[in-house]
Formats: C-alpha cells, sequence, structure tokens
C-alpha cells in the first residue's frame, strides 16, 4: 500500500515537471534572422527606345532660355527721325496717321515769339524756373507704364513727336502742383516755363528728338543775358537744336540742373541718346530734370506745353482746353479739375499771362500752342470717362468728356453764361 502511494507521488511530480518544462518551452522568443536584399546583377544598359530619345529631346529645348536683348548694349538702336541737310535748313515734320479731326479751335495765324523790350514791370533779368520743395532723398519709384513710340500723331493737330526725357522705370510724369504756367499753389513761385520730374542724382537725362547741341554749360557763364536764354538759377543746362520744326519754325528743347553734362556743343544726338544726368545744380531744393520746348526762337520767352509734345503713356491721353469769362477773356490762374465717378483725378490751374496776339507782346509768361490755342493742359489721363469742371465767379461750369488714348482731348469751358449754371457748391 505504501509502495503504491509513493509511485502515485512521483508520477504527480513527473507530470508538474512536464507542464512546467511545455509552458517555459513555449514562452522562450525565438531567434529573429533579417535578411538584407542584394542587388541582383544586370546585364549592360541597354540602349533608350525612341520614344525616350524624343522626351529628352523636348526637355532640353523646353530648358533654354530665349534670348533677351541687353537695355544697356550701345549697339542697340532708338528710333530717330530722319535728319535733315542743315545747309538747306528744311524744316521736316514726321509723316503721322491720318484721322479725321473732331472739332478744334477756330484757327489762328501762327505767331512767331520775340523778345519783349525791359520793362520796369516785366520779369527779372534771370528768372529761376524752379524752387520746389522736393526732398533730396528720392523715394522708391512706383510701377509706370511705358510711353508710346514717337513720333505719334492720332489727331490732325497732335505733334506728339518727343520721346520722355528720362526712363519709364524712373519718374517720368511731370509735378502736378507747379505745372507749365502756374505760379505754384501758393503764388509765390515764378511762372513755369516748363515741366519738372523729380529723380534721384545720377539718373540718365535722354535727347527728346534728334538735333545739334548748341549750348552744354552751366547757367551761369551767360549772365552778360545772351539770346542763349541760359539763367544761372538753371545750374548746368544743354540746349538743344532740333532737326524737325513744326510750320516752318524750329524747336528747340532746355534740359536743366543736370548734374553731369555728358555731351559738348556742336555735337549731334540722336533720339533716345544720354545727354546728362538728373542733379540739383542751380536754384533747386531738390534733383529733378527741368524740360523746355521752344518754339521759333531760342528764347525764355518762346516756350509752349511740353505736356502736348512729348508722348503719353500707352493708354493714356491728354487733356487741354481753353477757360473763358462770358465776355470772351481768358480766365487765368483758375483751377480746373478732373474727375472720374466722383473722385477727382488731377487738377491743374490756367497759364498765367500767356500771350495772345504779336499786338500784346510785352508782360506775356508763356505761349499756347500755335493751333491748340489752350490755356492749360494735363498729362496722362488714362483713357476713360471723365467730367470737367471750372469756378468762375461762383459759378461751376462743367463737361463730361471722353479721353481717347495716344491724342490731344480738347474741351472748352466757361464762355457765354450758361441758361442754368450750376452754384458753385453743387
Amino acid at each position: 500500500m505504501e509502495r503504491s502511494r509513493n509511485l502515485q507521488g512521483v508520477l504527480i511530480l513527473l507530470a508538474l515537471i512536464a507542464i512546467g518544462g511545455l509552458y517555459v518551452w513555449q514562452n522562450v522568443k525565438p531567434e529573429i534572422t533579417v535578411s538584407v536584399p542584394v542587388p541582383t546583377n544586370t546585364p549592360g544598359e541597354a540602349s533608350p527606345q525612341a520614344w525616350q530619345l524624343e522626351l529628352r529631346a523636348q526637355l532640353e529645348s523646353a530648358a533654354t532660355l530665349l534670348p533677351t536683348i541687353d537695355p544697356a548694349d550701345t549697339t542697340a538702336t532708338v528710333p530717330a527721325l530722319p535728319p535733315t541737310d542743315p545747309a538747306a535748313e528744311l524744316l521736316v515734320a514726321p509723316a503721322g496717321l491720318e484721322y479725321t479731326p473732331w472739332p478744334t479751335p477756330t484757327a489762328t495765324p501762327a505767331l512767331t515769339p520775340t523778345s519783349p523790350a525791359p520793362t520796369a514791370s516785366g520779369p527779372t533779368p534771370f528768372p529761376s524756373p524752379t524752387g520746389l520743395p522736393v526732398a533730396w532723398n528720392a523715394t522708391p519709384i512706383g510701377y509706370q507704364p511705358p510711353p508710346e513710340e514717337a513720333p505719334l500723331r492720332l489727331h490732325i493737330n497732335d505733334h506728339y513727336w518727343m520721346k520722355r526725357p528720362v526712363d519709364a522705370s524712373a519718374n517720368s510724369e511731370s509735378l502736378f502742383y507747379y505745372p507749365f504756367g502756374s505760379d505754384g499753389p501758393r503764388n509765390e513761385w515764378r511762372v513755369h516755363h516748363g515741366v519738372d520730374m523729380p529723380n534721384p542724382v545720377g539718373e540718365r537725362v535722354r535727347a527728346v528728338a534728334s538735333g545739334t547741341v548748341i549750348w552744354a554749360n552751366n547757367g551761369a557763364e551767360s549772365i552778360d543775358g545772351n539770346q542763349q536764354g541760359i539763367y544761372p538759377a538753371y545750374g548746368n543746362v544743354v540746349i538743344i537744336e532740333h532737326d524737325i520744326g513744326y510750320r516752318g519754325q524750329k524747336l528747340w528743347t532746355l534740359y536743366a540742373h543736370l548734374s553731369v553734362i555728358l555731351v559738348q556743343e556742336g555735337e549731334h544726338v540722336e533720339q533716345g541718346d544720354t545727354i546728362g544726368l538728373i542733379g540739383g545744380t542751380g536754384d533747386v531744393s531738390g534733383p529733378h530734370v527741368h524740360l523746355e520746348v521752344r518754339l521759333g526762337e531760342n528764347n525764355y520767352y518762346s516756350v509752349v506745353n511740353p505736356l502736348l509734345w512729348i508722348v503719353p503713356y500707352v493708354g493714356h491721353g491728354v487733356v487741354a482746353g481753353r477757360v473763358t469769362y462770358p465776355d470772351g477773356t481768358l480766365a487765368e490762374d483758375v483751377t480746373v479739375t478732373l474727375t472720374q465717378r466722383g473722385r477727382v483725378v488731377q487738377t491743374t490751374t490756367t497759364y498765367i499771362a500767356p500771350k495772345r496776339s504779336p499786338d500784346q507782346r510785352f508782360g506775356w509768361e508763356v505761349n499756347p500752342d500755335p493751333v491748340w490755342r489752350e490755356n492749360f493742359a494735363m498729362g496722362d489721363v488714362p483713357e476713360g470717362e471723365y467730367t470737367i469742371s471750372v469756378t468762375l465767379n461762383g459759378r461751376r461750369f462743367a463737361q463730361d468728356i471722353s479721353v481717347r488714348a495716344g491724342t490731344t482731348n480738347f474741351v472748352e469751358l466757361g464762355g457765354s453764361v450758361a441758361a442754368t449754371p450750376r452754384p458753385a457748391g453743387d
């Protein structure tokens, strides 16, 4: 009996050992074997198929940059008007596009301005065209549309034959608060005989048309008052006598306040040639170029509005006109306002002391255009619909106009009293 009991104990012990061993065997982690794939050897690279060669050729072609023109390349040519024979003194007007004209001002004989005799009430011997409150540290110039190509003539009375004196990347628009024929916003400056384009010192100044340089010096050199029309207030000055003229009259342009003069007297220049660099020489408070257009005579009193001679921006036109009182007298130094959908787009003032007729030769300052006979002009007005207005003796005169690009848009305001004029506060 005792033996049987011992045998059972042994069997139970063996069973426990077997169960424990089985548990241990099931919980032991198996060894992890990692196999790294080995690249297989391939035969030599096969020749690309036809479609692969075609795709590669197209990709290489698309990655090739197109040739460009270096704007600084000295070999680049600028469109210029054909020079004339100086010996023949033949004035050639550039050909323009013929266009059916709309109603224009009453034609009057072209005037040939002459120097007025000195009078006690006349201008001072050395007139200063500027004195602008322009900061010396020029601010960056924003985007400006490029100008049209010169010459441009979409209307029979137009003569946009000159390019701008500075590049489109610079500031090529004139100061609105000191326009041609104005004495400034507070009536404290001399009557302006040109347009001013503020720019940093060193910006290139270009010839607006081809011609011969007849003056390239400092204005102070002509203190004797010779007929060049140069004055100490202009600083460094270049004057060009152009190869083109208008109705038998010669044309000159003057560029003042240059920091450096890059041409010599007697040198012939083409349209777009660099003649100097913008500066602040002479009587100025900031760097800019002062541009004058002189017609008939190279004289300070023979100036006409440059806005009617230099090409406007692409998509822009020029608004010019005449403001008169009911008796027909020209209204001087009155504000003309251009609005669009109730918002002011541009303002200017009518000319002060414009020359009227040959028998009123004393005391004038600027000259109207020989054809348009305007006494105000606004440059670079975007094409579109506008309202132009002026207030005379408390009465407001307004007119709706459509501005066409690339041409002069003429308007007459005032004149005979309207039946129901609008009050000034309307």
